[in-house]
């Protein structure tokens, strides 16, 4: 029993590598531009607009993705302001809109506070308003005290609200894949 469970154990572990992340000679060879542009979606735009999911697979936040590296991050938002300690080991880095959470140089997380006032969610400007976020990427796939989001395909989105005022104090992006 032992020994089957071992090797299923190793047969489903290949589904939670980075495989699809690219390697660090060919992201030197080639590296990625990156372009961040945003507006505001009217009412109306928002209605015929698919925010959410992103057409690519990756969702983007802030221009970051979780397939990214800092070297991305730095070239988009140039040198972070400060770097501390981040939880589960790692590293954040702090941009003027944007938090980075770092684990050996990838992003495994990217969070932009709600007093930024917006957020660029796959190259489309939000507003930090819970109820327009609610419009625009639809009914949220989970429910939660401190907020609620969407999630896809191992990556999840999260606003996170104050209870009492039901202001959005910050949107987060990161893995949701089960370990």
């Amino acid at each position: 029993m032992f020994t089957i469970m071992m090797l299923l154990t190793g047969m489903l572990s290949s589904f939670s590598t980075q495989d699809s992340a690219p390697s660090h000679t060919s992201a030197a060879l080639d590296p990625p531009a990156i372009q961040q542009a945003g507006y505001f979606l009217s009412d109306r735009a928002a209605a015929g607009a698919k925010v959410y999911p992103a057409r690519s697979g990756f969702e983007s936040l802030n221009g970051l993705t979780l397939r990214d590296r800092i070297e991305d991050a730095e070239r988009l938002h140039g040198p972070a302001s400060r770097q501390v300690p981040a939880y589960m080991g790692g590293e954040e880095r702090r941009y003027g809109e944007a938090n980075v959470g770092l684990y050996e140089g990838w992003i495994y997380y990217v969070s932009v506070p709600g007093d930024a006032g917006s957020f660029t969610l796959n190259g489309q400007k939000l507003p930090m308003d819970a109820d327009r976020i609610r419009a625009s990427l639809g009914t949220p796939d989970f429910e939660a005290e401190d907020g609620f989001g969407y999630a896809h395909d191992g990556q999840a989105i999260k606003i996170f609200v104050e209870a009492s005022t039901g202001t959005v104090r910050s949107v987060d992006l990161f893995d949701d894949t089960p370990v």
